[in-house]
């Protein structure tokens, strides 16, 4: 039987010409000086050049004016060091220790928080940013510090980053180490240097590493001008790069990987996916693979975040043939950001890999102009078909706050940055930490991974003022650090640093106290020999 229209455009009236003609005709005179001088490059292209692209329209409802109001929930301030943000998060060990004594890296040196009501400041001569771990076969402490080229950052005047040639070639002109740096720090107010390593010189160098003060260190790194990035925020993408570490004065590249579609060139594996050409997507690594048992110790797998890429569960048993074992992608159409910022493998109270990872991802574009992502709880029991078991539910404004969405509120919402994987005590595996930008830090329950809730949070008061976007337009919180073992947060913003507790971790410990253990096992091994 022939295909009927009923009620269609192509229905035929009485006199034989169709409905679809009409409807040409009628409109044909409003749209003739437009459509006849389409060409079929227009036809193909769509309603314009490129599609709309991002960023996106600011909400109607957006503040005009920053909220000085802090707000908190089940938590208590135990202390605030204005003007020092201590580092953590990216990467994720960051804590320095030699008896009692504790340090968190901060501005051009480090936060003494030994005595939490009252840290003092230590100046290094030079900022402490990267990988802080106790060099086992040397028995000494070790930072790896990150180098690589500037932001590309899109600002007003240049909404598209990357994609204006001044910004771009202001980003590629960067003179400096594209790598790391090794730097002997058994004196943390006299950093040393051991040892300068470049992953390549036209690359965009290391951001956010892993290294356990073992063997092998897992570099979230550029090694050349090919690794693509569609984001604006760099000019290039990265990959991962294996180096040995077994002596840090003499760093060696052991191996290194990409997906498949990541360098240029790579056209035919790279159209396979939805984001490709779209300006937006983050086509790179961003947190280097977390290993929960050393390679050398007989691990196996490492978990690591490409962000529109993934998060890549990774073979490491032939260390110099790095194998992908799963791709686990992000479902939904998400425009920007990063989708996979940081992955931590959730550690027990053992100091073991209980199989639960938290995907993070990154909100990039202020003020919403980007979809909302949420946090992912992942089971990673078969490392071959990890499945998203949980997500964060989008965290709402207090009912006093001027505001009725974070979107509202100016600058970046969503997440940033977690807790970090080495750190003194035995950790909750209940308990995850997450900071939010303008959305402060907020501790979650996952003892329910299908069901995380949220127990507490603060929202500090926002700094900047509104005439100088640069000064908020990142939001205000950034990184979190626990304390396990006394039961404390530390949080890093734009302003300074605040020492939070909360019952839900327990009552906190206000004294100086030496590290019975770190929360991996491995992690700092031999530190207190």
């Amino acid at each position: 039987m022939p295909a009927q229209t009923i009620g269609g455009a192509d229905e035929a009236p009485a006199d034989g010409v169709s409905r679809r003609k009409v409807l040409a005709g009628a409109a044909g005179a409003a749209v003739a000086g437009l459509t006849g001088s389409m060409s079929a490059d227009a036809q193909y292209s769509g309603l314009m050049e490129g599609g709309l692209g991002v960023p996106f329209r600011l909400p109607m409802g957006a503040l005009n004016y920053l909220d000085r109001n802090d707000y908190v929930s089940n938590m208590e301030i135990i202390s605030y060091t204005e003007g020092l943000q201590v580092a953590s998060g990216e990467p994720l060990m960051a804590m320095w220790a030699r008896g009692a004594q504790r340090l968190l890296p901060a501005g051009q040196g480090w936060l003494d928080v030994s005595n939490p009501r009252n840290p003092e400041y230590i100046d290094a001569g030079m900022r402490i940013r990267g990988c802080v771990a106790y060099h086992e076969a040397r028995g000494r402490w070790v930072l790896m510090a990150t180098h690589g080229q500037p932001l590309s950052a899109a600002m007003p005047g240049v909404p598209h980053g990357r994609y204006h040639e001044e910004v771009f070639r202001r980003a590629v002109a960067y003179d400096g180490l594209r790598g790391i740096s090794t730097w002997d720090i058994d004196d943390p107010s006299s950093p040393q240097l051991l040892n300068e390593f470049s992953t390549g010189e036209t690359g965009s160098g290391t951001h956010h590493n892993y290294w356990d003060g073992g063997r092998y260190a897992y570099l979230d790194a550029g090694w050349s001008d090919q690794l693509r990035m569609e984001n604006a925020q760099r000019p290039h993408g990265n990959g991962l790069m294996i180096v040995d570490m077994s002596d840090p004065e003499n760093v060696t590249e052991v191996a290194r990987w990409h997906v498949p579609g990541q360098l240029l060139g790579e056209e035919d594996e790279y159209k396979k996916y939805w984001f490709a050409g779209d300006h937006a997507a983050w086509t790179a690594s961003h947190g280097a693979p977390s290993t929960p048992v050393r390679v050398e110790d007989g691990g196996r797998y490492g978990y690591g975040g490409f962000g529109h890429f993934g998060m890549i569960t990774f073979d490491f048993s032939d260390i110099r043939n790095p194998r992908a074992v799963s791709q686990l992608m992000w479902d939904y159409e998400a425009i920007g950001g990063i989708p996979y910022h940081t992955v931590l493998p959730i550690i027990d109270e053992n100091g073991e890999f209980n199989n639960m990872i938290i995907g993070l991802p990154e909100a990039i574009e202020p003020d919403c102009r980007e979809p909302f992502m949420a946090v992912q709880v992942i089971d990673a029991s078969d490392p071959a078909n990890p499945e998203i078991v949980g997500l964060y539910r989008r965290p709402r404004p207090p009912e006093d706050a001027p505001y009725a969405d974070f979107c509202l509120s100016r600058g970046r919402f969503g997440t940033h940055n977690t807790h970090s994987i080495i750190q003194p005590g035995r950790s909750n595996p209940n308990l995850v930490a997450t900071t939010w930008f303008n959305a402060g830090v907020r501790i979650h329950d996952i003892s329910d991974p299908r069901n995380p809730r949220e127990v507490a949070w603060y929202l500090p008061p926002r700094a900047g003022e509104m005439e100088d976007y640069d000064s908020w337009r990142r939001g205000d919180t950034e990184t979190v650090f626990i304390e396990w073992d006394r039961n404390l947060i530390w949080v890093g913003t734009h302003t300074g640093t605040y020492c939070l507790s909360s019952p839900a971790l327990g009552r906190p410990v206000l004294q100086a106290r030496e590290i019975e253990r770190w929360s991996l096992p491995h992690g700092n091994r031999g530190w207190n020999t």
